[in-house]
Order: C-alpha cells, then sequence, then structure tokens
C-alpha cells in the first residue's frame, strides 16, 4: 500500500473537508434530478414494436438490466476507485451517463437499444456512487460519520424529489415526444459533470495495490457481513418502489398525479437521513438500524391500503389536501415511512467504520453490489407478484422478505458479539497470573 503526498492523518483541515463534502452534495443532488426524472419517465416510456405499452412482467425484466450490470461492475469499480482515485470515477461516470441518456431518445420502441443504453448506465451509476460515498467516508471520522451519510442521502433524496417533480411537467409538456425529456436530462448530465470537473478535488487517502477478490473479502469483518441480510432486503424493497410507476399504469394511471405527495414523502426521508444519521453518530449504528427497521416494516403493511387512494389525487392537488385525500392510513404511513429512513444513513456509516483505509472503495463496492443485486431482483419479483397479487401481492412479499431477512441480520450480530465475547475471556483466562 502507498500513499498520496498528503499525509492522511493530518488531512485537509476541516474547512476544506466541508467545501469538498458540500462540492460533493451538490454534485448528488445535480445527479440525483436526472435520475429522478428517468424514474417517472422511463417505465412508461419503452413501447413494444406495435407501439404498445409492453407487459408488467418484461417491463420489471428491462428496469432489472440497469442495477443488474452496476451490480457485477461493483466490485471492479471500487477496486479501481481505491487504486486510482475517487475523482477520476466520478467524472468517468458521469460523462457516460450523459451519452447514454441522450443515446435512449432516439427511440422509444427499439428495445435492445433502450434496454441495452438502460443496462450500461449502470456501470456508470456504479462508478457516481462508489466514489462519491468513498469520498465521503475519507472526509469523515467515526464520530461525525452518520451525519456526513445523512447529507448524502438528504442531497440523494432532494435531487430525487426535484427530479420526480420535473418529470411529471416534462411528461405533461412532451406528451407526444417522450424523447426530448431524455434530451433534457442528458443537459442537465452534462451540467453536473462540467460543474464536478471544475470545483471538485481528490480528497486525501491511501491508495491500494492489486488484490485479489478472496483478499478484498478478508478485509471484511464479521459485523459488516452480518449487516448486509438487511441491507439486502431494504435495497429488494427499493426495487419494489422502483416499479411503483408500472403499477400506476396498470391501475390506468401515473405517480404523476401524486407527485406533490410523492415529493413530500421524498422531504420527510431525507430530513429523517439527516436526523438519524446524527442519531447514530450518538447512539450507535446497529440501535439506529433497528429504529429504521421498526418503521420500514410498519410502512410495508400499511402501504398498499393507501396505494389506490395516492394514484387517485387529482394533478396538481396541494399536498396538504392529498394528506387529507389519503386518511389517516396514510398520516401512521407517514410516521412509520420516518422512521425508516434511520436505514440507509446508519447502515452506510456502519460499513464505512468498518471499512479498512485503503479498502474503502471496494467496501462500497460490496455495498453498491449488494444495492444493485437487491433491486434487480426487486424490479423481477415486483413484476411477477403484480401480475398476480396487484400491489398488496408485491407489497406484502416485500414485507416478508424484508422481517425475514431483518431478524437474520439480529442473529448473525448476536453470534458475533458472543463469539467475540468468549474470545476476550478466554485471552483473559490463558494470561498467567
Amino acid at each position: 500500500m502507498t500513499s498520496n503526498s498528503t499525509n492522511n492523518s493530518n488531512g485537509p483541515n476541516w474547512l476544506a473537508r466541508i467545501e469538498t463534502l458540500s462540492l460533493l452534495y451538490v454534485a448528488v443532488f445535480l445527479t440525483r434530478i436526472g435520475f429522478g426524472t428517468i424514474l417517472i419517465i422511463f417505465p412508461i416510456y419503452i413501447l413494444g414494436s406495435d407501439g404498445l405499452p409492453i407487459s408488467a412482467a418484461l417491463s420489471g425484466v428491462i428496469l432489472a438490466l440497469y442495477p443488474a450490470l452496476e451490480g457485477v461492475s461493483a466490485l471492479p469499480v471500487g477496486a479501481w476507485v481505491d487504486r486510482r482515485g475517487r475523482r477520476r470515477a466520478f467524472l468517468a461516470g458521469m460523462a457516460s451517463i450523459t451519452v447514454l441518456t441522450l443515446s435512449i431518445s432516439f427511440t422509444r420502441t427499439n428495445i435492445p437499444l433502450v434496454g441495452g443504453a438502460h443496462a450500461l448506465m449502470g456501470l456508470s451509476a456504479a462508478m457516481v456512487t462508489i466514489s462519491s460515498l468513498t469520498m465521503i467516508t475519507d472526509l469523515t471520522v467515526v464520530e461525525n460519520r452518520g451525519a456526513g451519510m445523512g447529507a448524502f442521502d438528504l442531497a440523494n433524496l432532494a435531487g430525487y424529489g426535484v427530479g420526480i417533480i420535473f418529470g411529471t411537467v416534462m411528461e405533461t409538456m412532451f406528451q407526444a415526444s417522450l424523447g426530448t425529456v431524455f434530451q433534457i436530462v442528458a443537459g442537465i448530465f452534462a451540467v453536473a459533470t462540467a460543474f464536478i470537473f471544475l470545483t471538485l478535488r481528490e480528497p486525501p487517502h491511501a491508495y491500494q495495490g492489486r488484490k485479489t477478490l478472496s483478499e478484498m473479502l478478508e478485509n471484511l469483518t464479521g459485523d459488516v457481513s452480518a449487516i448486509f441480510p438487511v441491507w439486502f432486503s431494504l435495497t429488494i424493497i427499493v426495487g419494489f418502489y422502483f416499479f411503483l410507476p408500472k403499477l400506476a399504469q396498470t391501475s390506468g394511471t401515473t405517480l404523476s398525479n401524486s407527485a406533490a405527495i410523492i415529493t413530500l414523502g421524498l422531504v420527510v426521508l431525507g430530513a429523517g437521513a439527516l436526523m438519524f444519521g446524527r442519531l447514530s453518530d450518538k447512539i450507535g449504528r446497529t440501535r439506529t438500524i433497528m429504529i429504521g427497521a421498526f418503521g420500514e416494516l410498519g410502512f410495508l403493511l400499511l402501504f398498499p391500503n393507501m396505494f389506490d387512494r395516492l394514484i387517485a389525487i387529482p394533478r396538481g392537488t396541494p399536498w396538504n389536501e392529498s394528506l387529507i385525500s389519503i386518511g389517516p392510513t396514510g398520516v401512521i404511513a407517514g410516521v412509520f415511512f420516518f422512521f425508516g429512513s434511520a436505514l440507509v444513513p446508519s447502515i452506510l456509516a456502519f460499513v464505512g467504520d468498518k471499512a479498512a483505509r485503503d479498502f474503502r472503495g471496494s467496501a462500497m463496492g460490496l455495498y453498491s453490489l449488494m444495492l444493485s443485486a437487491g433491486i434487480a431482483i426487486g424490479n423481477v419479483l415486483a413484476g411477477f407478484a403484480a401480475e398476480f397479487g396487484g400491489v398488496q401481492g408485491v407489497f406484502y412479499l416485500g414485507a416478508t422478505i424484508f422481517s425475514g431477512l431483518c431478524l437474520t441480520t439480529g442473529f448473525l450480530l448476536k453470534r458475533n458479539h458472543l463469539t467475540s465475547s468468549a474470545r476476550d475471556l478466554a485471552k483473559a483466562e490463558s494470561k498467567p497470573l
């Protein structure tokens, strides 16, 4: 292992760290505006050769290609980030996703072209996500890493929220030529790429030599391995959420009718991520994860009962009137949703805490692999569950998967704790008096 010229233990002063983190959050925000727009438009953009919408199952498979390629490339990208630097990977990802988004705009019915370009965007997303999370880990310490990851999640979700609003407006304005929306989004990505190129600096960090996959995995602690089941289950649920536009289309409407309440939900989620990220710095990661698991499970059980009312909200309804429309169930679900926001920042901080200094990119690559695999599986499962059970089938299946894998993580963490305690006791007893 070699180090860069700046000693990592001294690092930049705190003002320089805040400046770099702030620029990174702005870049993440701009990028997620584009992703949020695509989230709304892409599921309804693809048409068959006959000009009609494709089936829910085929749509699920096509949507799964993006996270599938992101997952396949996650570990190599993570290792590359450790060896070659964070900023380079971020810029490469943004430049390529700009070109791919533009290429999608040229056709709606050429499924191999659209699906292929969408899949390759997964590789670009891996570069952006892994490099940004690794930079945040470099620029924070254990005492404030939860807050740093919470701020990342806030920028992430705020960008998605703006993108969703932008996407619903663009869907109305360019209903006859949705390809124009992808051209506009490509322009947003291009602006974000230029901003990153001009402002973002490479943070000081340790550089890693070439490592095999087994050497990378050996650097993970038992606790990091134990946390992956709950993370994997959450990413499957994210895949279910990504399928919501298709579920709405199947019901004869679109999520654009509910843009105000969805945006409010993302604001709640982002604010919760920031708050719970900071809380995890105070009370610990695992306790905060438990709070998040309780909230997420409650929301999954309540959401199917409010989905029909959610998509029936007339377009342009203010968010306060939207809340009245979904009733008390929606308010209770919103409270659970808020508590669920504790999961992402506390898990990210947990992984960052446990990762070796020269394996941070690889650790975030493994995190991204789980994210991508979960979303891909979630898209496919949602597609088939929707065919048989509608939105109830999708989200009750999600609740079952989530609760089962949460219990698995709890068991593994408890076992690791008992094993560690027994090892410490054996060492103490073996010492001579």
